[in-house]
């Protein structure tokens, strides 16, 4: 327990995380701007009308639909939650700093399963901690211009619920990024093969074999991410499996890394 703290704090004073949440804070503080100018002048009704808006407080989460104005804020979530665990994998080497940690800690796997394990936590708590600045950022417009009319318990607890689970994928993803960070010995590396993969590989599959397209990382994501049986998918894909997918997508992939991080000559690669 003491490495995965030295850990997060390691990578808390790296620059390039830093960046991350500062940018994510001004991404918050300029969307609660917009929502509160967006909605100055307008009468709660036409508020209600314009297809939602975050000055309307029930418009933050609708549960029946899965859908709202947090989801806004969920790609954004993943996309920096990978960067910034390939970020903290991938510095390592490129800072050629790896040895140096090995001294004082030469089991490689405890090392590789104690930084894994601090990204992950890293992850979800930055990430709800986002969630809640975010949304925050709206109750100017709310109280001035909007309305928390028909919130009650049940729309706080889908609220907290979806954020939870938000926040539990952006730690997958950030343990995605350590794995593929410390297995390229690069940031570029994960995020390339990333892109490579969602981008190309999962389109041709989806494009060449339909009948694959549960399997894929989008597709269970999004289903994780409602809760529900996506509407657009030709396939029956419940979320407690599309779960256990992710899960085992996400061990074998940090099982591959560890593998190769403790096999491979770290003297001759730095």
């Amino acid at each position: 327990m003491n490495l995965v703290m030295t850990e997060m704090r390691r990578a808390l004073h790296r620059r390039a995380v830093r960046v991350l949440i500062s940018v994510a804070l001004a991404g918050c503080a300029l969307a609660g701007t917009i929502a509160y100018f967006g909605s100055s002048g307008k009468s709660v009704a036409q508020l209600r009308s314009d297809e939602g808006h975050p000055a309307v407080m029930t418009d933050w989460w609708i549960a029946d639909a899965n859908e709202g104005f947090l989801s806004v804020a969920m790609f954004f979530l993943f996309l920096g939650a990978f960067f910034g665990g390939a970020t903290v994998a991938g510095g390592e080497w490129r800072a050629g700093t790896v040895t140096t940690v090995l001294t004082w800690e030469s089991r490689r796997r405890t090392l590789h399963v104690a930084r894994t394990a601090s990204a992950a936590i890293l992850s979800f708590v930055i990430s709800f901690g986002l969630q809640v600045l975010f949304l925050a950022s709206f109750l100017p417009a709310v109280v001035i211009h909007g309305t928390s009319d028909g919130v009650d318990g049940s729309f706080w607890v889908a609220l907290a619920v979806v954020m939870a689970r938000t926040s539990a994928l952006a730690a997958a993803a950030a343990v995605v990024g350590v794995a593929l960070g410390t297995a390229g010995r690069n940031t570029a590396f994960a995020v390339i093969t990333m892109f490579a993969w969602l981008a190309l590989a999962e389109g041709l599959i989806r494009s060449l074999k339909p009948t694959l397209a549960r399997w894929l990382w989008a597709e269970n994501v999004g289903t994780v991410m409602t809760w529900a049986q996506l509407e657009t998918a030709d396939f029956a894909r419940g979320p407690v499996v599309a779960s256990a997918t992710l899960f085992v997508y996400c061990a074998v992939i940090v099982g591959a890394a560890a593998w190769s991080f403790e096999r491979r000559d770290v003297v001759a690669s730095t």
